[in-house]
C-alpha cells in the first residue's frame, strides 16, 4: 500500500480485525511550527475498537486484554456509524459528567462494578474516536495522521451520543499555549500535538506525538499496604508503589495515603486480599518506617496517582490516589526520571 492510494472496503466477512498496538506520546513542551495538528487530551481508558462489517464490535485495552464486557452498551453504536465497513478505530472510552465533559473519577466507579444496568444508566460511558487504524483489509498505518484524520471524519457518522469524533486542529490556525489555556478554562486533561505527516507506529512512545498533561499524573504497580490510623484504624492507611527498571526489577517509588474514598477503600480492600503473599515484592529497598508492618501482595494492580514532584532517588512526592488502571500490565509501568532536588 502506497500512502494516498485508493481505500479498500473488503475483508473476510464477520471477521473482527485484530487488535493494533496503540501509538504512545513522549511528554514535553508542545511543538508549535505549523507542522503538527492537536488534540485534546482525554481522561479516561485508552480503547482500540475492532468492528466486523456485520457490526460485531471488540474494545481492547492498551495492555491487550478485551474489555469489551465491562461497556456493553457500546457494542451496537460502531456498525451504523460506519455503514457496513470493517474498520479498527483508536480511541478512549470515557465517562461523562452532567456537563458533557469527561471524568477519571466516574471511570473509577465503572472500573470498580459490575456495568449492571443501573449502574450504565447512572454512569455513561462514551468512545471518543481520534483515529482510523483500518477499512475493511486496507491498513492505513502508513498514511501520514492527517490523511487519517480526514478519513475518519469521512467515514465515521455516529448515530447518537455514544460515539463521538472529536475535533483535531491544525497549527496553522491556533497555537497550543492558546489550546492549553482553554483545557485549563473548561477542566480538560491537557493537550497532544501530533506530527502532521507522521504514519502510526503500533506499540511505539514516539517523539512524533507529544503530549501535555496540566496535572501531573503517574500509573504505578501496587506492592503492598499499611494499615491505617484513627478513622481508617483496621484498614487500608497507605498503599506502597513501585515500577520496573530495564533490568524487569520492580523498584520502590513512594507510597500514597490520600485520595480514597470510602468505595475505593472497600473495593481495594476486596482485590488486595487474595494477593497476599508472605515476602516483599520489591527488588530494592522499602525504608524501615514503611516496611514495617507492612502487608505484601503479587505486584499484579495497576494504579494511577497524582504527585507534585519526583525526588533524585526517584521518589514520589505529594501523592494522591486517583484510582486502579485495569486497562494497563504491571510491565508497561517504568520506574520515574527525577524532576527536582530532595
Amino acid at each position: 500500500m502506497t500512502r494516498g492510494g485508493p481505500i479498500l472496503h473488503t475483508g473476510a466477512m464477520g471477521t473482527v480485525p485484530d487488535a493494533v498496538a496503540p501509538m504512545l506520546a513522549v511528554d514535553g513542551k508542545l511543538p508549535d511550527d505549523g507542522r503538527h495538528g492537536y488534540e485534546w487530551k482525554w481522561d479516561g481508558f485508552r480503547g482500540c475498537a475492532r468492528v466486523a462489517d456485520t457490526g460485531d464490535a471488540r474494545i481492547t485495552s492498551r495492555s491487550g486484554s478485551d474489555h469489551t464486557h465491562r461497556y456493553p452498551e457500546l457494542l451496537d453504536v460502531f456498525a451504523p456509524a460506519l455503514g457496513g465497513h470493517a474498520a479498527v478505530l483508536d480511541g478512549e472510552v470515557v465517562a461523562v459528567n452532567a456537563a458533557g465533559r469527561p471524568e477519571f473519577e466516574l471511570m473509577q466507579r465503572r472500573a470498580m462494578h459490575e456495568p449492571t444496568a443501573k449502574l450504565r444508566a447512572e454512569v455513561p460511558v462514551v468512545y471518543f474516536a481520534f483515529d482510523l487504524l483500518r477499512i475493511g483489509a486496507e491498513s492505513l498505518l502508513d498514511r501520514p495522521y492527517e490523511q487519517r484524520r480526514e478519513l475518519l471524519a469521512e467515514l465515521v457518522r455516529p448515530a447518537d451520543g455514544r460515539l463521538v469524533v472529536p475535533p483535531w486542529y491544525s497549527g496553522a490556525d491556533i497555537g497550543p499555549d492558546q489550546l492549553l489555556a482553554t483545557a485549563a478554562q473548561h477542566g480538560i486533561e491537557g493537550v497532544v500535538a501530533k506530527r502532521l505527516d507522521a504514519p502510526y507506529l503500533p506499540g511505539t512512545r514516539s517523539p512524533l506525538w507529544t503530549k501535555r498533561a496540566l496535572t501531573q499524573t503517574r500509573e504505578v504497580v501496587v506492592g503492598g499496604w499499611r494499615t491505617g490510623a484513627g478513622r481508617r484504624a483496621g484498614t487500608l492507611g497507605a498503599l506502597l508503589l513501585g515500577g520496573y527498571d530495564d533490568d524487569g526489577t520492580l523498584v520502590y517509588v513512594g507510597d500514597v495515603g490520600t485520595g480514597f474514598t470510602d468505595d475505593a477503600l472497600d473495593h481495594l480492600r476486596d482485590v488486595l486480599a487474595p494477593l497476599a503473599r508472605p515476602r516483599c515484592p520489591f527488588g530494592t529497598e522499602v525504608p524501615r518506617d514503611r516496611a514495617r508492618g507492612a502487608h505484601w501482595v503479587e505486584p499484579d494492580l495497576v494504579g494511577e496517582v497524582v504527585f507534585r514532584r519526583v525526588t533524585p532517588d526517584r521518589r514520589l512526592r505529594h501523592t494522591s490516589w486517583r484510582g486502579l488502571r485495569p486497562d494497563r500490565a504491571p510491565g508497561e509501568v517504568g520506574v520515574p526520571e527525577p524532576t527536582g532536588a530532595a
